[in-house]
């Protein structure tokens, strides 16, 4: 393959060749003739996910999912966004699971217009929780597994799971900057201390007190974050645990994190540190995976969500104006004395503009149709709106209300303790739990499913719970079919 794989843009002075392996630099001015891309940063998209009925056609989605997120998704009717989804079929249900994502114009401008300005074009802006699909096309990591990539970097981190070569989720975590400031200390000293100490006290001297602590409760509350979005995938895509656990940190280990990880329920995990391409340097390596994305987007034509709004332009001759000037050329050197060519061409651009007239009225029939159909989705949704406003108003007292538990040190460190001790217990004796529920720190409930020959391990579970000195552990049997049994357990403390 050669060099001029894809361009991936950097800012409006360097840009990198990538031809699936390697970079190569390049001034930005001289990619106009590449296919050019980059990716979003996470702090500047707004994520939403919602439900929209499989039967809904591809035209009428586009307008369903830019009406939701404008509805309920938070955006601002007074701005233009660039929005684009990924979308989910759901085994027990005939809907999509939709996920959008948005942008405003005015950031994508401002952040990539001085690219665009240099190259007249950004072919693709990607959404970079999407960037790890590419891992699984260029047969980097198995297709078959279910997966899980943490992201540590230095303005933004993030957490991405994908099951079977496609992304599912995401969770948005503290980056190096965040920890930085909490500690009191630059970039450069967190990543070296993750790098070489990591998580392990004893490695701090006493005068870097603040720096472990800071370190210790932000990775902790990293896992925490992690495990509840695997836990509340589980039952909505048919997880049965993960696969692999893969740190994307410069090609780095940081010491004492798998173990954190451990004591959430993913002993049984494969743990790795991630590397894309054997010849990136450790720093580039995220950014391989990034460019392989793009790659697979030109190469491998695999669709992927566009935020750009700096499509590029058609050739000259593509379009009216320019067919228009040449003809007018060709009229001008073969107007002596051939009259019959003059008049083929005076008919052309009339013909042309005939055209032109007919297309201008299609538009704006269509765009008659569609302001049309807007303003009927708007209205239905209008309805649904209504009857969902009591119920978001309860769940945001809800939100309120479980933020300001989480300032309670003391119900965290219960809370936590409860989790661990289930997911514990639930690996002993190898059962499944569909779904965990906390409700605070003093009960959850655990929805667990065995066989008909191993139900006793449910019994098991139990009564190891109450050993642990839990004051209530409760369930109902019900028998679903022949051969499988679901136990609602309740565990209060």
């Amino acid at each position: 393959m050669s060099k001029r794989g894809i361009c991936y843009c950097i800012d409006d002075k360097e840009s990198l060749l990538f031809d699936g392996d390697s970079f190569e630099s390049i001034a930005t001015s001289k990619a106009k003739r590449e296919y050019c891309a980059a990716v979003v940063p996470p702090e500047h998209i707004r994520a939403h996910t919602f439900k929209i009925p499989t039967q809904t056609d591809e035209e009428r989605l586009d307008t369903l999912v830019e009406i939701t997120m404008f509805e309920s998704g938070g955006l601002d009717l007074e701005k233009e966004y660039a929005v684009a989804y990924v979308k989910h079929t759901l085994e027990f249900e005939p809907s999509w699971l939709v996920e959008a994502f948005a942008v405003e114009e005015s950031k994508l401008k401002e952040l990539f217009g001085p690219i665009a300005a240099k190259t007249s074009h950004i072919d693709l802006l990607a959404v970079p929780y999407l960037v790890y699909e590419a891992l699984y096309i260029y047969e980097k990591a198995r297709k078959s597994s279910t997966d899980l990539f943490l992201y540590i970097g230095d303005s933004a981190s993030y957490a991405v799971l994908c099951k079977e070569g496609r992304y599912i989720a995401h969770r948005n975590l503290a980056s190096l900057e965040d920890m930085a400031a909490r500690a009191n200390v630059s970039v450069e000293v967190v990543r070296d201390a993750l790098c070489k100490r990591g998580l392990e006290s004893e490695s701090y001297g006493p005068d870097e007190a603040l720096l472990i602590q800071t370190l210790q409760e932000t990775f902790s509350k990293i896992v925490e974050r992690v495990a509840q979005t695997v836990n509340h995938k589980r039952g909505v895509f048919g997880i049965k645990g993960v696969d692999t656990l893969y740190l994307d940190f410069g090609q780095s280990d940081i010491p004492g994190l798998w173990e954190l990880f451990d004591g959430y329920g993913f002993e049984d995990s494969a743990k790795e540190v991630l590397v894309c391409c054997e010849s990136l340097e450790p720093d580039m390596q995220h950014a391989g995976i990034e460019a392989l994305y793009i790659l697979a987007a030109k190469e491998r034509g695999h669709e992927v969500p566009n935020l750009t709004v700096f499509e590029k332009e058609p050739g000259f001759l593509q379009t009216y104006t320019g067919r228009f000037v040449a003809a007018v050329s060709a009229a001008a050197v073969l107007s002596a004395g051939y009259a019959a060519v003059k008049e083929f061409e005076l008919q052309t651009l009339q013909d042309e503009s005939a055209v032109l007239s007919a297309r201008l009225d299609t538009l704006k029939k269509q765009a008659a149709q569609l302001r049309k159909a807007l303003a009927k989705e708007k209205a239905e949704l209008g309805s649904v709106q209504k009857r969902l406003e009591s119920g978001r108003r309860d769940i945001m007292a809800f939100e309120e209300s479980a933020d300001a538990a989480l300032l309670i040190e003391e119900s965290k460190l219960k809370r936590r303790k409860m989790m661990e001790d289930a997911n514990r217990v639930l690996a002993r004796y190898a059962l499944f739990a569909a779904s965990i529920e906390q409700n605070g720190s003093r009960s959850m409930e655990v929805e667990i499913l065995s066989t008909y020959a191993g139900r006793d391990r449910i019994a098991k579970f139990m009564k190891d719970m109450i050993d642990m000195g839990y004051g209530s552990v409760g369930t109902e049997a019900i028998r679903l079919d022949d051969d499988l049994y679901g136990s609602r357990v309740e565990i209060v403390r």
